[in-house]
């Protein structure tokens, strides 16, 4: 929905702009010409002031879709059936496969804490840093889970592209 959003950003704010010239034209005053209070009272919400985007919710918008996309990858490609298949541009791979779990537990993780780092650049700061910290939270107790089986770490290391090289590189800041 934010991705429709923001593809459609200059024809939600058209529509808006036309909606209101005409809700004025029908509600303006035949005798001054002014909108009225009581008829300002009655605006739609969809025309209040405090209802409308502003450029720094559309950029919010932004940097959410960004962030959710990533997530939206991960989970495409962990919910896959396992099977190889000829892709686009010509490679050949297969999705849903044991080993790409802590992978993208990785790529998440790293990523909430890139924005982390960035969020002070946004607008709202502080609400993205509580957002990004509790998705952090949220996804590093998952993460955590993963140790109750350890099929996905044996997945990892019997992995001819990662052996325990990868444990050793990824974890190396990690004691245990």
């Amino acid at each position: 929905m934010i991705r429709r959003a923001l593809r459609l950003k200059t024809s939600i704010e058209l529509l808006l702009i036309k909606y209101k010239a005409q809700w004025e034209d029908e509600n303006r005053s035949k005798k001054t010409g002014q909108v009225t209070q009581a008829k300002l009272a009655k605006k739609p919400r969809i025309l209040r002031d405090e209802n409308q985007l502003t450029d720094k919710d559309w950029e919010v918008l932004y940097h959410l879709e960004a962030i959710l996309t990533v997530f939206e990858t991960v989970v495409k490609t962990l919910e896959g059936d396992g099977h190889i298949r000829r892709r686009k541009q010509g490679w050949t791979g297969s999705y849903d496969n044991i080993w790409d779990v802590v992978l993208g537990y990785e790529l998440l993780l790293n990523t909430l804490e890139e924005y982390k780092q960035l969020a002070a650049d946004f607008p709202d700061p502080e609400h993205f840093r509580i957002g990004i910290n509790l998705a952090w939270d949220k996804l590093d107790e998952y993460y955590q889970r993963l140790d109750e089986t350890p099929i996905y770490y044996t997945a990892m290391a019997l992995h001819p592209a990662f052996h325990w090289d990868w444990f050793d590189k990824t974890w190396a800041h990690k004691p245990s």
